[in-house]
């Protein structure tokens, strides 16, 4: 009569829909998870691919470097130089063989599969990243199903709320034993056939007043918690966004700059080379040059990482396949 069972029914249904809700953000996760850890392992392998290019090259160096030794261009402290600079890049190899199959472990357990080799492209070979607009529609976040889970959750304790207050509302109980027992309809509506079900329904609010406050004030205080903990979700969501978007747009930018960097460095290494070979340069020169063009290569790898994967965080701070 009071709405008790409509209002514990909608409580139900929207912890049901919580639930459903929350298997999507686990989904979400692991999808994000798959696609970053994806990224970082293509991101190893340009990186090992790097490095063991620049050994050769480093071999070619300490072969130069004898034959300058030959032609008193240089002294024998060049010689040893670049075959130490040969081994300093080489040495780092097998970490990065170490990283990619630890990288490739975790993918397979993420995909459910036992531990070995993935299947992959390369880094370069990757769709390039779509432009990504600045302004993203509010609306969206209500997609993610975080923020879906945490709206069905504070529904379900309002519902609960309004369940609690019909408990100071007398419950009345008709049983069918009450109604096969009166043989004619006088008898179905008499005192005795229904009496001690109302008066029992009629006195248990009475009886159980402090019970029902506590039960009431314990919904409504839930009721708040989970309201707070909504506005909270919808204010982690729209910094979440925010953080993906300007990542890409940094990551972009780094990404512009540094292809500067690197045909300047280049150059750089040409020119060192020459000048070494021509008497007017040391190997200390040559070093220093070939250097900075390996960290920047590198670090050109990571750019590409962090462009790709801020489309993935974008992808998880949006709720992911939503659609």
């Amino acid at each position: 009569m009071w709405g008790k069972l409509r209002s514990t029914k909608r409580s139900y249904a929207a912890y049901v829909l919580q639930s459903e809700a929350y298997r999507r953000v686990v989904l979400t996760q692991l999808i994000a998870d798959i696609a970053d850890n994806y990224y970082s392992l293509l991101a190893l392998d340009a990186q090992l691919e790097i490095t063991r290019q620049t050994v050769q090259n480093r071999i070619q160096d300490v072969e130069v470097m004898k034959l300058l030794l030959e032609g008193d261009v240089v002294t024998g402290a060049a010689v040893v130089q670049s075959e130490a600079q040969r081994y300093a890049v080489e040495v780092t190899i097998p970490d990065l063989e170490r990283n990619i199959r630890e990288t490739e472990n975790l993918l397979a357990t993420l995909l459910g599969r036992t531990p070995g080799p993935i299947e992959r492209g390369t880094l370069a070979g990757q769709d390039a990243s779509p432009a990504l607009l600045t302004g993203v529609p509010g609306q969206l976040l209500r997609n993610r199903p975080d923020v879906q889970q945490a709206e069905y959750t504070f529904e379900s304790t309002f519902e609960q709320t309004n369940a609690a207050r019909t408990y100071f509302y007398p419950s009345f109980t008709i049983t069918a034993n009450g109604g096969l027992t009166s043989t004619t309809i006088q008898n179905l509506f008499s005192p005795t056939a229904i009496f001690a079900s109302v008066v029992g329904g009629l006195a248990q609010p009475v009886f159980n007043q402090g019970i029902n406050r506590l039960r009431l004030a314990r919904s409504q205080a839930l009721q708040q918690e989970y309201l707070y903990t909504y506005q909270q979700t919808m204010f982690t969501a729209g910094q979440e966004v925010s953080n993906a978007l300007f990542a890409y747009q940094s990551a972009t930018e780094k990404a512009r700059i540094r292809a500067q960097q690197l045909d300047a460095l280049n150059k750089a290494v040409d020119y060192t080379h020459e000048l070494l070979r021509a008497g007017f340069a040391n190997y200390t020169e040559v070093l220093t040059a070939q250097q900075s063009l390996l960290q920047a290569q590198l670090s050109g790898v990571n750019d590409q990482l962090q462009q790709r994967q801020a489309v993935t965080n974008l992808y998880h701070a949006l709720g992911g396949g939503w659609r």
